[in-house]
């Protein structure tokens, strides 16, 4: 009997198995699932569980064309300036209740307030309207040519919650007691343990769409009865757990134990995603004395990213350096303003750092010791950053805490929360646009924290980007941009590598697909000696 799952891919879906058995498929998640809140958070984990639970407005299909998802049709004014959306009808949430325009709008309104794809539309948009319960309107102070792109954006998703639950300010964190849905699964609250487990089972009340699943998009037909996170941190118990049989799916194996994998009698070792993901510092610029450009650029001199690839993946195969802030492979890389820091300059660095006065201020590196990527990042950079003449105050935590430190504003010090620096990645698919490079920007003028410095040349180079008309234009827009990024350094990058995922042998029906999503994406599980007759899980 098969299963279903989404693993790190597109958004695939599985069909299964024969009613008669309950299906279940045991999933080792990148990271533990502490928060619900899809809009208020850019953790991919709580992305991950809103692609369960929730379905979006629009979706990329597998060639990234906008497709739409909850909307059945839209059309667009001549002068682009109004773009009215009518909703697929007989849709209802998990507990019944219909899916309105409403609805919608309110999520809209949530999400464009928060995610850095949507603030970049709101700052266009004049306003949202619902004009009846199937239809809902969005007018343009401006005309805006990515208004699909960035309704479909698969890393940060237009995810429809119920309109009382997106009523909630988008700046504070809302703490379901119960998650109302509108996608293929339902959360299981009264099973879930921070740090243990999260569990989903089919929503039977949802309305897929009828074409076949393509990418992230398309019909999401669940036919798996339950899906289990099993939160292991501990990446040799994962795989010990995965040879064993006592799970089904790994989702990052660590690549030092591929080898071992890769003899296992039953275990499948793939790369998904051949364009990977990039990995980088986040900097809080809001806290002394990152504050001054000199301190940032000083840091991204003790990176030589070949280098530090070695230290933290281990594996040429699966390392790729790149000097582009939009990822190399995509449609804007570019070298431009990099060359200064191709190689690690540590005599630059501590030039840069005595010219900013810095006089060996603790600085606050978090390390989330659960996630083996980043930890390897975290130990590396603070030895790097040692050898400079930094004074590092390396802090262990799990990604969780990470997450929620890191959207504070406190300052760093004695039994504070405050931060400084701490490593993440993203898919290089998701950081090859400024659209969706959630990490690029320099707001000014904000009421909220946001760690970026406040840069106002950098925002315009930006809004030129977005408006560029021709292919030229924008590669010159790009080159601009970047240049900037590198005059400030809002962020340090370290390199692209490559995540291969792991899972059982009588796991099949695997979408080889763009890993946008680094959660469920589209497994089929068949149970050994079951029955044929299931073909794909979610989707």
């Amino acid at each position: 009997m098969k299963k279903t799952l989404l693993a790190t891919a597109a958004l695939a879906i599985a069909l299964a198995a024969p009613a008669a058995a309950q299906t279940t498929l045991k999933f080792v998640p990148q990271a533990d699932l502490r928060i619900l809140d899809t809009a208020w958070t850019t953790a991919a984990i709580t992305r991950n569980h809103g692609y369960l639970v929730y379905e979006p407005l629009f979706s990329y299909d597998s060639k990234n064309e906008p497709k739409p998802q909850a909307v059945e049709s839209w059309t667009a004014s001549a002068d682009g300036l109004t773009w009215t959306f009518k909703m697929r009808p007989g849709m209802t949430f998990s507990n019944g209740t219909p899916i309105t325009a409403k609805d919608a709008a309110a999520s809209l309104e949530r999400w464009s307030k928060r995610k850095a794809s949507g603030t970049t539309m709101r700052a266009r948009m004049a306003a949202i309207t619902v004009k009846d319960d199937a239809t809902f309107e969005i007018t343009f102070k401006e005309r805006f040519g990515l208004v699909l792109e960035t309704l479909s954006d698969a890393i940060q998703p237009t995810f429809v919650l119920r309109a009382e639950d997106a009523a909630a300010d988008p700046f504070q964190q809302i703490q379901f007691k119960e998650v109302i849905g509108s996608g293929p699964f339902t959360f299981v609250s009264e099973e879930w343990v921070p740090g243990s487990k999260a569990v989903y089972k089919k929503n039977t009340n949802y309305k897929p769409r009828p074409e076949a699943p393509d990418g992230f998009w398309g019909g999401k037909t669940a036919k798996l009865d339950r899906v289990e996170w099993i939160y292991i941190p501990d990446p040799n118990t994962q795989v010990q757990a995965l040879i064993r049989g006592e799970v089904d799916v790994v989702e990052i194996p660590a690549v030092d134990l591929l080898p071992l994998l890769k003899r296992a009698p039953g275990v499948k070792v793939q790369v998904m995603d051949q364009m990977g993901s990039q990995g980088f510092f986040m900097l809080n610029a809001k806290a002394e004395p990152f504050d001054k450009p000199e301190i940032r650029q000083a840091l991204a001199h003790v990176v030589d990213q070949a280098q530090f690839l070695t230290a933290t993946i281990g594996d040429r195969a699966y390392e790729k350096p790149c000097q582009s802030i939009m990822a190399c492979g995509s449609p804007n890389e570019s070298s431009a303003g990099a060359a200064a820091f191709a190689k690690a300059d540590v005599a630059k660095a501590k030039e840069l750092l005595a010219k900013a006065g810095y006089n060996r201020e603790p600085i606050v590196l978090l390390d989330p010791t659960d996630q083996h990527i980043l930890h390897q990042m975290a130990v590396v950079m603070a030895q790097l950053m040692r050898d400079a003449g930094f004074n590092v105050d390396l802090q262990a935590n799990d990604w969780s805490a990470v997450v929620t430190r890191s959207a504070r504003g406190d300052k760093p010090g004695p039994g504070s929360p405050g931060w400084h620096l701490h490593p993440t990645w993203a898919p290089a698919r998701v950081v090859g646009s400024p659209l969706t490079a959630t990490q690029l920007r320099a707001p000014c003028n904000t009421t909220t924290f946001v760690p970026a410095p406040c840069d106002q040349e950098l925002e315009a180079r930006k809004a030129r980007f977005f408006a560029a008309a021709t292919p030229a234009d924008r590669k010159a827009a790009m080159d601009s941009l970047q240049e900037r990024f590198y005059q400030i350094m809002p962020y340090v990058v370290t390199g692209q590598f490559l995540a291969p995922k792991a899972w059982r042998d009588n796991v099949t029906g695997v979408v080889n697909a763009s890993e946008f999503v680094r959660g469920f994406n589209s497994l089929v599980h068949r149970d050994l000696g079951a029955s044929e007759g299931v073909e794909n899980l979610l989707r």
